[in-house]
């Protein structure tokens, strides 16, 4: 109930917007230090927060890999769809809005960093397998791509949500779906530019 709410609260209204007070109330904790108690700080919370997730995750991305064909988008699915697929009881995707604020600005904050995939994970073992089909790239470049899709990705995961809330119509969502992983396949395929700016192969 804890990390759910505070989930929520820091995905609505921004890392620096809830306060641990606000998410312990709304827990319905009476005490208001219990977040400083169990997680020590705000920093602690969120990555308690995301490693409840990816562990979460681990299953699922495990049964994508099983079954991809090591094809660009099939990998692209074990690390994202996953993430998709985790609603709350609304059908919003409160762990998207979350990890959108945490790696768009507070993740660079000191001893904020994300704790990341274990290296025997699925996740860990698609994006190696990902990362040897684009040779033309330095680790750096293919690490970029990814936090660029992840980006891409999880905006598009709010925007559906904001529409729904707006009673506006929404495309099917398998469509929404071969749409935005077709994209996100042309994106991390994008020939890594030279020094004069243009396309190498």
């Amino acid at each position: 109930m804890l990390l759910d709410t505070a989930e929520r609260l820091l995905g609505e209204k921004g890392i620096e917007g809830a306060s641990m007070r606000q998410i312990a109330t709304e827990a319905g904790q009476g005490n208001n230090s219990v977040i400083q108690y169990h997680f020590g700080s705000k920093a602690g919370l969120m990555r308690e927060i995301i490693e409840r997730r990816v562990a979460g995750f681990e299953p699922r991305r495990e049964e994508l890999l099983a079954a991809a064909d090591r094809d660009i988008q099939g990998l692209l699915k074990v690390l994202f769809l996953p993430i998709a697929e985790l609603t709350d009881a609304d059908g919003r995707h409160a762990y998207a809005r979350f990890i959108m604020h945490f790696l768009s600005s507070f993740r660079y904050q000191a001893g904020t960093e994300h704790p990341g995939w274990k290296p025997e994970s699925a996740a860990s073992r698609a994006a190696l397998l990902l990362a040897a089909q684009f040779p033309f790239l330095e680790p750096g470049g293919f690490e970029r791509r990814i936090d660029h899709l992840g980006g891409m990705f999880f905006n598009a995961l709010i925007e559906r949500d904001n529409l729904a809330a707006a009673g506006k119509a929404l495309c099917p969502e398998a469509l929404f779906y071969d749409e935005l992983f077709a994209m996100m396949t042309a994106a991390v395929s994008v020939p890594a530019a030279g020094k004069d700016g243009h396309a190498t192969p």
